[in-house]
């Protein structure tokens, strides 16, 4: 369980982070951050549900010379309203009685977002630490997404980063080779992944290979947790633009201890004159069921994480308008092919100052029961953040 952040723990964390902000001007280094409030409510078990939290973040980056950098990211998560959340209410109604009353708890949280030391000499980069390592090309899915996978109803948030060590390789302005070491366990059970990227006539080309291991999929939310076992992952992306037209393409070939598929994603971009932003994605998931129903351990796959989808064919789309000099509206929209449900996000965005935004996004699903945007409820979040 997340240890719950306390009001001493916030003081000490200032005590400490003031005078490195001094120090940081002093010294050349950047320090920068922001304050975060958000209001949620959502629709669960036919009830509205309120929850709030309170959200710091503190970014420190410093330059040592001779090739040496330092980053650190702090931050502290405040909760307040209903913080647990019945499994239940992630799960079709049919398959309810595996979560039977499980909840899960949303504890304060304060934690290390990032923090990693990186060391250059030459074309030779090293960096050691939890740091961000982040592919793919595409906006909502990303195949070659092998750590974080984003969440499909904000693909823009905040990233978390991966205890990893990584050496990187420039082999000349828009190429290079990459090799991490993600530990999970021993040598053997950690991750490790290489990959290489390219630009060449006009499109950045990647290949990636990768050595994972995972837990199977539980038909159950009791017990103990299965053995990880070996995934072997084989893909790439290709990144650039026709006729004014942002393209993408990203896909990977999967081995999960002897189950196979692949997942692909294309899709494309375009600006109009009035500074409209339109986009389109479609994504492949060979894992999925075209139509449904799901099994279980599907269903259980999305709640542990470990599911990007239960569909076999899903679309994503964005419509963004800027309004005026300080507003921002837009409609994205989430659907499964073979099921026919969907979920629309319709935001509106604010600026009012240089360093201050608000933000109000929706939930809108539609569908029946069991289906994979049907089973989950509508709602709505309006959030106001601060930078300094």
């Amino acid at each position: 369980m997340t240890p719950r952040a306390r009001p001493r723990d916030v003081a000490g964390l200032l005590w400490f982070l003031l005078p490195a902000a001094l120090a940081a001007q002093e010294t050349g280094a950047k320090f920068s951050g922001y304050v975060e409030h958000q209001t949620s409510v959502s629709r669960r078990e036919s009830r509205w549900r309120l929850l709030d939290y309170d959200r710091v973040r503190f970014n420190l980056d410093a330059k040592a010379g001779r090739g040496a950098t330092g980053a650190v990211g702090v931050i502290y998560q405040l909760y307040r309203g209903e913080t647990r959340i019945p499994l239940a209410s992630a799960l079709p109604a049919a398959l309810a009685p595996l979560a039977d009353t499980m909840s899960a708890e949303l504890d304060d949280r304060h934690y290390l977002n990032h923090a990693y030391l990186t060391l250059g000499s030459g074309a030779l980069q090293i960096t050691a630490g939890k740091q961000y390592l982040t592919w793919g090309a595409a906006y909502a899915f990303n195949p070659t997404e092998l750590f974080r996978p984003k969440n499909l109803f904000e693909p823009g948030y905040d990233r978390e980063g991966v205890g990893a060590a990584s050496a990187k390789v420039a082999l000349g302005p828009l190429s290079e080779v990459l090799v991490a070491l993600v530990p999970n366990g021993g040598f053997s059970t950690s991750g490790k992944v290489a990959r290489a990227r390219h630009h060449v006539a006009g499109f950045d080309l990647s290949v990636l290979a990768a050595e994972l291991h995972e837990a199977p999929a539980r038909s159950t939310l009791t017990g103990p947790a299965p053995p990880l076992e070996q995934r072997v992952t084989l893909g790439g992306e290709l990144t650039g633009e026709v006729l004014g037209l942002g393209v993408w393409a990203e896909g990977t070939w999967s081995d999960h201890a002897g189950t196979r598929w692949v997942e692909a994603t294309v899709g494309s971009n375009y600006t109009l004159g009035d500074g409209t932003l339109v986009m389109v994605e479609g994504y492949y998931n060979g894992r999925g069921t075209s139509g449904g129903p799901y099994p279980a351990e599907a269903w259980l796959g999305r709640v542990f994480g470990t599911r990007r989808s239960l569909g076999r064919v899903l679309l994503y789309g964005l419509v963004s308008r800027p309004v005026h000099d300080l507003w921002t509206v837009g409609l994205a929209g989430l659907r499964n092919v073979g099921d026919r449900s969907m979920v629309l996000i319709p935001s509106v965005g604010y600026s009012f100052a240089q360093n201050v935004d608000l933000l109000f996004n929706g939930l809108v699903v539609v569908g029946h029961d069991g289906t994979e945007y049907g089973t989950g409820g509508h709602g709505a979040f309006l959030r106001a953040r601060v930078y300094f």
